[in-house]
């Protein structure tokens, strides 16, 4: 099974994740904590010397999965087996494209399922497996399990899954995107310093995001025309956009 990251009470908080971030620009040794469990994910930096440089930080584009990547359940319900991921039309070319243009493709994910007794850890990490496999690959993914009451600063609107991305992976956040259907996936990208994409749920709206990433016209009210990426949906799919 592919290695992923998911939130627990006891991991960081998005002000260690800063203090980590810092390191990674300024070269200041900051060690890890010492208590927590962090599951396994690629290429973790487990020691302050190991850590990106600033000229070494990469962009990154932080994608929602439910909605974004894979066809949304219900409202109220959860993506709790592999047989029900469904991509949506394009992303997985978005995904392609993305990683072979340079960036880190990193999912970042609320899955409060878990806190609520719907869904295992193990059904997560299955769910993840699946999405990766029809996807043809993935950086990273993040997700927070914490219940809305539980308060956690990673669950979002809250940055905290960017910023630990940021710190683990050596993440340019200023030179990076959050893409995602929610207008708390925007509210995320924005804390942490991230440009912003919010998107329709429907097939293409993905890729048309990625064609306007790696072109670099993203504009604002900008509205997909018909076209060999968008022809079955051409209206609009990007709704607006954080510069």
């Amino acid at each position: 099974m592919r290695p992923y990251a998911r939130s627990v009470t006891c991991w960081w908080t998005a002000a260690d994740a800063r203090l980590i971030l810092a390191a990674l620009l300024f070269k200041i040794g900051h060690p890890q904590p010492t208590t927590g469990r962090r599951l396994p994910l690629s290429g973790p930096f487990n020691d302050p010397s190991e850590m990106a440089t600033l000229s070494e930080l990469k962009p990154a584009v932080f994608v929602d999965r439910d909605g974004t990547l894979n066809r949304p359940p219900t409202r109220g319900d959860y993506i709790r087996s592999p047989h029900q991921v469904e991509l949506l039309r394009g992303a997985a070319h978005a995904v392609g494209m993305l990683r072979r243009a340079g960036y880190l493709c990193v999912v970042v994910s609320n899955q409060c399922g878990v806190a609520l007794g719907l869904m295992t850890d193990d059904d997560l990490a299955l769910v993840d497996e699946r999405v990766r496999d029809l996807l043809g690959g993935l950086d990273a993914s993040f997700y927070c399990t914490h219940s809305i009451e539980q308060a956690c600063d990673c669950r979002k609107p809250e940055p905290g899954l960017l910023l630990r991305a940021a710190a683990e992976l050596g993440i340019d956040l200023g030179a990076s995107w959050m893409i995602g259907d929610e207008r708390s996936d925007l509210d995320a990208g924005r804390a942490a310093g991230c440009r912003a994409l919010l998107v329709q749920p429907c097939d293409f709206s993905l890729l048309d995001a990625a064609h306007a990433i790696i072109a670099g016209n993203v504009q604002p009210a900008w509205t997909a025309e018909p076209s060999c990426t968008s022809v079955r949906s051409p209206a609009k799919k990007i709704i607006s956009i954080v510069p």
